[in-house]
């Protein structure tokens, strides 16, 4: 479930980002909002396993005993409670969008890494069945199409097997839905290419 979430992470950099700004504009505000981005966070990345959401409960719950009184030994003595707050809750802030932000680099680059291994499967099935990428289906039929075949063809069982026990449902999808979006796109243009070639010569020929 990797570029599941990957999208939820992206959906709440963009809303962590927001909160940011209320810190610059509205900086009363701060500290409560950033409290519900924890709360909303931790109940959206909540069902996908992720070591993130360990980290967002222990930063809300650090924020949260700032808000009774208790305040860390980072903070600078003598400022006012509302200061110490909103120091604290800042400080979480930049630690939790750089967490974020690494995790989706590392999902980046294992679906890039998987990608490639498919991609390199496809092009096996491709040396076996010529007609391959002309019949292929940009939809979800030509994503069970591919997956079965890589199933039943001898020289990529192994690469079969091992995507098996590496990818979760979801993300074989996403990743085979892209291959075959771009083999479509390639023969597509690979067809307009040899059109205008075959129009050029004609219109040579005419003259």
């Amino acid at each position: 479930m990797q570029c599941i979430l990957r999208e939820k992470l992206m959906a709440q950099a963009k809303k962590l980002a927001d909160v940011s700004n209320i810190y610059r504009a509205e900086s009363h505000r701060f500290v409560n909002a950033y409290l519900g981005w924890l709360e909303e966070a931790e109940k959206d990345l909540s069902g996908l396993r992720s070591p993130i959401s360990i980290l967002l409960q222990a930063e809300k719950s650090s924020l949260t005993s700032v808000l009774d009184g208790f305040l860390p030994d980072n903070i600078q003595a003598g400022k006012s409670i509302r200061k110490s707050q909103k120091a604290v809750a800042a400080q979480s802030l930049e630690k939790l969008s750089k967490e974020i932000y690494s995790t989706i680099g590392t999902i980046d680059h294992i679906l890039e890494q998987l990608s490639e291994k498919l991609c390199h499967a496809v092009a096996v099935l491709a040396s076996k069945e010529p007609e391959l990428y002309n019949k292929l289906q940009v939809n979800q039929h030509g994503v069970n199409t591919i997956w079965n075949m890589l199933g039943r063809t001898p020289e990529t069982v192994p690469m079969y097997n091992y995507f098996c026990a590496k990818l979760a449902s979801t993300d074989l999808n996403y990743l085979l839905m892209d291959i075959i979006q771009k083999i479509a796109s390639n023969t597509t243009d690979a067809l307009d290419k040899s059109k205008n070639t075959h129009s050029s010569k004609n219109i040579c020929a005419d003259k």
